[in-house]
């Protein structure tokens, strides 16, 4: 706005300037061809005479003398007699004749010889009636040049409260539940600002209900699919606590068996229990509320890790495993990295391949640690089906502490690659 109006003022004044030059040349041109300045004299002259000689007024009237004088906007009247100043228009009114004393100062041609009532005198005119016609050009190109400001004011204005309607009318469509669409924003000031912080609101609005969707989805996924595996050993315990308790069993290893598989059946779903309260524990709680202990990083692996596969190798699978040389520290939460190692290798426990070798490395790279882990998945286990419920669970940790987890599947191989920022 400050912009504008700065802009319009220098275009005002320019086309005043203008305006102003081009108004003079036109007047000073008319003014000396056209003798305009004498035949007003002259016709001046006749009128101060036909006063003089119509009201019968003395030399030493300068009251009725002052009375005309005044009259005359553009008129400056001097009164001489035998070279001395008697009256002149642009001093106090007298009461009075007080002849000067000074001699006059004038050039011969200039004065007209004037029959008062009682005697006669000399009179001198200064006329000024071109100005009269430079002021009122004056006036006009003030009035032109700020009639321009006026305008070009108006046109910035315009412009810009069209867009405040535009903007306006975007909102109610926003406001409508069309949240796709577009605020337009253009120019480079307050409104623009105003403009882009309301289209970033609306993306980030967006990004949120669809964050919100999608986290839905997974949930119902999860509910639709834990249920499921949740149902099927269920549906096996009751069934062998049937058996049991209207004793259908034939023989005591028969009785066994059912009390064998029932024991199995509730492990299965204490272990799918768990892993649900684990997943929700870890989906429920704020990135920021995660607490982080600095560790040496090298130490902390190599504990973790041997951890895991003593166990598995202890269950009859090989590793193959390299460690980093380069000394680093982890800023992590203990309990929650621990957790995702055992989601991890839960997995290859129940899905890799024990006749291949698991490969286990870590390494930095661009301030930055890689946890690889990579196995060959068990070809025999077609039937096994999985929540991904695990996977999503060390994902969301991994996230909490700053990092990213990569899981790719294909040619019996599955890879997971873990990122974590070092300090």
């Amino acid at each position: 706005m400050i912009i504008s109006i700065i802009f319009s003022l220098v275009v005002a004044l320019s086309i005043f300037v203008l305006l102003e030059n081009i108004g003079d040349n036109i007047l000073d041109n008319y003014f000396d061809k056209n003798y305009f300045v004498e035949n007003q004299k002259k016709k001046t002259l006749t009128d101060f005479k036909e006063y003089i000689s119509e009201n019968h007024i003395k030399m030493g009237d300068t009251k009725k003398i002052s009375q005309w004088a005044n009259k005359k906007k553009y008129v400056n009247l001097y009164i001489y007699k035998d070279n001395k100043l008697i009256y002149d228009h642009n001093m106090d009114d007298v009461d009075e004749y007080t002849p000067s004393q000074s001699p006059v100062v004038v050039l011969d041609k200039e004065l007209y010889n004037i029959k008062f009532s009682d005697e006669v005198g000399k009179v001198y005119l200064e006329c000024f009636f071109q100005y009269k016609y430079y002021s009122i050009t004056s006036l006009i190109n003030v009035t032109v040049s700020f009639l321009c400001f006026v305008v070009i004011m108006v046109f910035f204005i315009r412009r810009k409260t069209r867009y405040i309607k535009k903007l306006e009318r975007e909102l109610k469509i926003l406001e409508g539940g069309n949240l796709d669409y577009e605020i337009t924003i253009k120019g480079n000031d307050e409104l623009f600002s105003l403009a882009q912080g309301i289209n970033e609101m609306r993306k980030s609005f967006v990004e949120k209900l669809e964050s919100e969707e999608k986290a839905r989805l997974a949930n119902t996924e999860l509910i639709t699919a834990m249920s499921h595996d949740l149902r099927t050993p269920l549906t096996a315990l009751v069934g062998y606590l049937d058996i049991i308790e209207y004793k259908k069993y034939k023989t005591e290893e028969n009785l066994k068996q059912y009390i064998h598989n029932s024991r199995e059946k509730a492990y299965q779903i204490k272990c799918l229990s768990d892993k649900l309260f684990e997943y929700f524990i870890v989906f429920n709680t704020a990135d920021d509320n995660i607490e982080l202990e600095s560790f040496n990083g090298n130490e902390l692996l190599d504990q973790l890790l041997s951890e895991q596969i003593f166990i598995l190798e202890d269950a009859g699978f090989n590793f193959k495993f390299q460690a980093c040389n380069e000394p680093f520290k982890l800023k992590v939460n203990l309990i929650s990295i621990r957790r995702v190692f055992d989601n991890i290798f839960s997995n290859i426990s129940k899905y890799a391949d024990k006749s291949e070798y698991i490969k286990v490395q870590y390494y930095i790279e661009a301030s930055k640690l890689f946890i690889c882990i990579e196995n060959k998945i068990n070809s025999n286990l077609k039937d096994v089906t999985s929540t991904g419920i695990g996977l999503k669970t060390c994902k969301k940790i991994i996230k909490q502490h700053k990092g990213k987890v990569i899981s790719k599947s294909g040619e019996n191989i599955f890879l997971v690659k873990i990122s974590l920022p070092i300090t």
